[in-house]
């Protein structure tokens, strides 16, 4: 009858409904036309904290705290039902349910739609993919900050009085900076600085084109370099195994092309 219930704990199906239903119940409370019903959700919340709890406890017992804490996404789980603690109170009436930070600790119970990932088929793969990627870009994006931080201060220099708004401390230059970069409405700010700064006519050309150089080397180039060198890393082992493979097959054909012609040699002398 124990290892009966218990399952309803340590079963992966089972677990996986009821962070469906905890991650339905948290959609529910981000509604303010709902607020009517959010002390039910509250309560329903409470309950799959509890459940959460206890999930936590019978693993603990199961593999003792040592191989339980070793593994991550065991102190993921941990971690989240004791930052989920504290929550609790904003059930309760009084001056506790006014400290802001009780309320802000609610937010922290998004985070068990992350609870969703252990489910994901070969999410470790793809975890150790994701490090590898970062290790490998972590010099490029360096380079690509510092570049960005450059034409940044060359920018505040330029227009700091033709257009205060965008550029007039270095701190704003950086965001529009990169925000050009990122090609999303580049050709809006080159044409907000003419117009602010009632540039005269052979100044806007000049103006363009400068902005013109800004995308070409930083959107186009190096934002491509940056993801060309991190989709590189993320997809390395399946290039590994595939040249692993065709390693393996011309091997093989090697050995086989080698029988055929011994094969042809023996007949010849016979």
């Amino acid at each position: 009858m124990e290892k009966t219930w218990r399952k309803y704990f340590v079963e992966d199906r089972y677990v996986l409904i009821l962070i469906a239903l905890n991650a339905f119940i948290l959609f529910l409370l981000s509604f303010p036309s709902l607020d009517a019903y959010s002390l039910w959700f509250e309560l329903i919340d409470l309950l799959f904290l509890i459940y959460f709890g206890i999930e936590a406890m019978i693993k603990i017992q199961l593999l003792g705290w040592k191989r339980y804490i070793s593994r991550g996404w065991n102190k993921f789980d941990f971690a989240l039902v004791v930052i989920s603690v504290p929550t609790v109170l904003v059930l309760i009436k009084g001056d506790w349910s006014d400290l802001a930070l009780f309320f802000l600790l609610r937010t922290v119970r998004v985070a068990r739609f992350f609870k969703f990932l252990r489910f994901v088929p070969n999410i470790q793969e793809l975890i150790a993919g994701v490090r590898r990627a970062f290790k490998a870009s972590v010099f490029v994006l360096l380079a690509f900050t510092v570049y960005c931080f450059v034409i940044a201060l060359v920018s505040c220099r330029l227009f700091h009085r033709l257009e205060p708004e965008l550029f007039g401390d270095p701190i704003k230059a950086f965001y529009y900076i990169f925000q050009v970069f990122t090609i999303e409405g580049w050709n809006e700010i080159p044409e907000r600085i003419i117009q602010t700064g009632n540039v005269v006519a052979p100044l806007t050309y000049a103006i363009k084109l400068y902005f013109m150089v800004i995308v070409t080397t930083g959107g186009l180039f190096g934002l491509s370099i940056v993801n060309a060198i991190f989709v590189e890393e993320m997809v390395r082992d399946n290039n590994d195994d595939l040249n692993r493979a065709v390693l393996e097959l011309n091997r093989k054909v090697d050995v086989l092309l080698e029988n055929v012609k011994s094969d042809n040699v023996s007949e010849e002398n016979l």
